[in-house]
């Protein structure tokens, strides 16, 4: 008999016939093959839908391969529930081969599942891992406070000291007084790194809570302020319109307040001074930039740029606390974007970051990484 008409052969005896075709043994063996069949059916739906909701768990092939291996299990059943009348014997073999060929691929992940499956935290220990996360999260606010209160103490001292001293001094040397502006400036400094690693450390303790932004709004109010602040100053201000984010208000802000003053003060000695803020591919992460034509950096020392503490100039050329970019870096990280930078010395430098410009959920932001793009 060729093998194709061999499913549906009707040479054999069904099951029936080996329980005498007793009522009771034939509808017990017959639910008991459909229920598990039924079950069997359901599993994989979960299975699949926890393979495309979590696409970066590390086990997503051996919930795929099991799924398919239950799926076969499952019509083996099927068709053995339908044998008890029927005798399509082959058809059942050939799909029980199948199970089987599906079954070594499915043993063999779970055994190379299993360390990592073993060492997966309960529920309990993630809670007590949030607790104490939490704990340290308070205990890192507390300290953060009792730092800058014990830093800012010994600074306001020397500060007074210093005023004092420069009063008492009626006829004070040149040298005098370039040693007193000195330890003046050095208490500003000071204070001023106190203040950025206070809103370096807040950042990541820090609820967002987002909404649309006009980023257009904020960078024009931005620039208002340096231009109010230092009237002299002749600079070229491009902003493109209807720029808009989607995240917490006050962290965008300080984010362009970073860029928009790390471009004004590095263009400062350019006469010309051109600063532009726009945007290169629209989406739902989209591509923002802030250019300048100031005195840029060498891009060799680009890989640490924003690395707490990194400066690419020298304090005597340009005054700041090496803490601006590692806090834009970790404001635009917070809202699942991305940021690099472009430069070259004496030419300017052009900084890319990208931010969502409309809600998205945790699962887009994995299933859709950000590229880095460069304007036309």
């Amino acid at each position: 008999m060729p093998y194709p008409t061999r499913f549906l052969a009707e040479s054999f005896r069904p099951y029936a016939t080996s329980f005498d075709w007793v009522p009771s043994l034939v509808w017990i063996n017959a639910l008991a093959d459909l229920t598990i069949a039924v079950a069997y059916f359901t599993i994989p739906i979960v299975l699949f839908r926890i393979a495309y909701r979590r696409k970066d768990l590390a086990f997503r092939w051996l919930v795929m391969c099991f799924g398919l291996f239950i799926i076969a299990s499952g019509i083996v059943h099927l068709i053995r529930a339908l044998n008890v009348w029927q005798t399509w014997f082959w058809l059942e073999a050939s799909v029980k081969a199948i199970a089987a060929i599906l079954s070594i691929p499915t043993a063999v992940l779970w055994w190379r599942s299993l360390p990592d499956i073993v060492t997966l935290p309960s529920r309990r220990e993630l809670r007590d891992a949030n607790q104490s996360l939490a704990r340290a999260n308070s205990e890192l606010e507390a300290f953060s406070a009792s730092a800058s209160h014990d830093l800012r103490s010994p600074l306001t001292t020397i500060a007074g000291q210093a005023g004092l001293l420069e009063l008492s001094l009626h006829h004070p040397t040149e040298e005098q007084r370039r040693r007193l502006t000195r330890i003046q400036t050095s208490v500003k400094q000071m204070s001023e790194l106190i203040d950025a690693l206070l809103v370096l450390s807040r950042i990541s303790r820090h609820t967002l809570h987002r909404e649309i932004v006009n980023a257009t709004a904020l960078a024009e109010q931005i620039f208002g302020d340096l231009q109010q602040n230092d009237p002299a100053r002749q600079v070229q201000v491009t902003i493109a319109p209807n720029l808009s984010v989607h995240g917490d208000g006050r962290l965008i802000h300080d984010l362009l307040r970073n860029l928009i003053t790390n471009a004004w003060k590095f263009t400062s000695k350019n006469p010309d001074a051109k600063i532009e803020i726009g945007q290169v591919a629209p989406g739902t992460m989209a591509t923002f930039f802030i250019r300048d034509n100031g005195a840029g950096f060498d891009m060799a020392r680009a890989q640490r740029l924003f690395k707490p503490f990194v400066r690419m100039h020298s304090a005597a050329e340009f005054e700041g606390s090496g803490l601006g970019l590692a806090t834009v870096a970790r404001i635009v990280e917070r809202h699942g974007g991305k940021m690099w930078a472009e430069a070259k010395p004496k030419e300017g430098a052009t900084f890319y970051f990208t931010l969502p410009t409309m809600p998205i959920t945790g699962e887009f932001l994995k299933s859709h990484p950000t590229r880095e793009q460069s304007p036309a």
